[in-house]
């Protein structure tokens, strides 16, 4: 069955004794039935999980003055405490709770203007206590006081559903409320957080703005692609305008290689794609710069017609020297030939 939690209190007299204020308080009397002033009733189960939870808690818990806590706090007034609950025990059945007081609070109890102490607690919707959230000083014992009345109006049906709250929050269902509570300071800093990040004072502005965030976030990303396009299209006609400019180059460099006859017509298309590979170009100068003029409309070997082609054969060391240029030409393009076949190639080059 499903728990629902409400505060409750009850009413105890404080032992005073040697005129000081005890070390040691009477939460609850001896159970597990237990009945308040007023006729209320309440049981007390599991007497070791309540001071379970007190244990959970890792803290003192506050002793005010007629359960301002709960109370004058919740309307922003001030509530000072009366002292702290740091520890509890079970004697002969009864839950007890050593109290460590403030100067003023011992003082008063010790002078009798206060004699009564009332435990603030929470229960199912079966009345069993599950624990102790604080107690407080007062002095009505006979019935409730107007304040704790009108706390009391709460109706079970209206009380949370801790166990609900606690899943809500990403919390075991057995969850303590200052666990609870830690968990909920906890996402409302994490709303402000998000709040002041949309320059927004509360939740209910949140949907437009986050809706503003959209369209601007789209915007944005609209105008980088339309930035990239252009970037695209401007890196390609820096491209294009590379290329031509390195096609003008080569086209004057094979020119140049033909006017100086360092090269055949007939092998500028084998000379042009030389020149368009990675370093081509710089390869083709360096290779233009160590051939030898032997194409052309004159001859420089004798006399014989240009388009005969023939090499002299009266002249052996003009012969040798410009086959062994032509060879060291064809081993920068990664062949090897012999004397006699760059001979016969510097025959056909000029026929």
């Amino acid at each position: 069955m499903t728990k629902r939690t409400a505060t409750h209190f009850l009413i105890t007299e404080i032992a005073a004794t040697g005129g000081k204020a005890p070390d040691w308080i009477m939460l609850f009397p001896k159970g597990p039935a237990i009945e308040a002033r007023d006729g209320r009733r309440f049981t007390i189960n599991d007497p070791d999980a309540i001071i379970a939870a007190f244990e959970k808690n890792q803290g003192p818990l506050a002793i005010d003055y007629e359960h301002g806590q709960a109370h004058k706090a919740a309307e922003g007034e001030i509530a000072p405490a009366a002292g702290w609950i740091t520890a509890m025990e079970m004697r002969d059945g009864a839950l007890w709770a050593k109290a460590e007081w403030t100067d003023k609070a011992a003082a008063m109890i010790a002078a009798r203007e206060y004699r009564f102490t009332s435990p603030e607690f929470l229960v199912d919707k079966q009345k069993n206590v599950l624990s102790v959230a604080g107690a407080g000083l007062v002095n009505r014992p006979a019935f409730v006081m107007p304040a704790l009345a009108r706390a009391e109006t709460e109706t079970e049906e209206n009380a949370m559903d801790l166990k609900a709250i606690a899943k809500a929050l990403g919390l075991d269902e057995d969850a303590d409320a200052a666990t609870i509570l830690a968990a909920i300071e906890t996402r409302n800093t994490e709303t402000a957080a998000v709040l002041s990040a949309l320059e927004v004072e509360n939740l209910t502005d949140a949907p437009d703005a986050i809706t503003a965030l959209g369209d601007e976030k789209t915007r944005v990303l609209a105008a980088k692609d339309e930035a990239s396009a252009e970037i695209k299209t401007l890196t390609e006609r820096l491209d294009a305008m590379a290329t031509k400019d390195r096609d003008r180059e080569i086209a004057s460099a094979l020119d140049q290689a033909v006017k100086d006859r360092k090269i055949a017509p007939a092998s500028r298309e084998h000379y042009k794609k030389m020149c368009e590979a990675e370093g081509g170009l710089e390869q083709f100068r360096e290779l233009a710069a160590t051939l030898p003029a032997i194409i052309g409309a004159q001859s420089e070997l004798g006399d014989l017609p240009a388009e005969t082609g023939r090499l002299p054969t009266d002249n052996p060391q003009e012969l040798a020297a410009r086959a062994t240029a032509y060879k060291d030409a064809q081993a920068k393009l990664g062949r090897v030939i012999s004397t006699s076949e760059a001979i016969e190639e510097l025959k056909e080059k000029g026929e």
